[in-house]
């Protein structure tokens, strides 16, 4: 099997427990962006950041860092 679908088949595994989660772990979150090779995969992922803040009254500082960087990177991957 290619090194790009293991690559893409472990990000999803990664995002699937993310959307299974309320509060995910720091490492986790980690975990993803780290295995991230795309514009699309970026997206997707704070995606599902926005979603899970979206769920929160109080979103975390941290989780409010990690969607502002994000975001960032993926306007200046435009």
């Amino acid at each position: 099997m290619p090194a790009e679908t293991l690559r893409d088949r472990y990000l999803q595994l990664l995002l699937d427990g993310l959307s299974e989660t309320r509060y995910p772990s720091a490492p986790m979150l980690d975990r993803i962006e780290a295995a991230i090779t795309d514009r699309e995969q970026a997206e997707a992922y704070v995606g599902r950041l926005l979603d899970l803040m979206e769920q929160d009254s109080y979103p975390s500082p941290e989780m409010l860092g990690r969607v502002r960087n994000l975001i960032a990177i993926v306007e200046s991957a435009a």
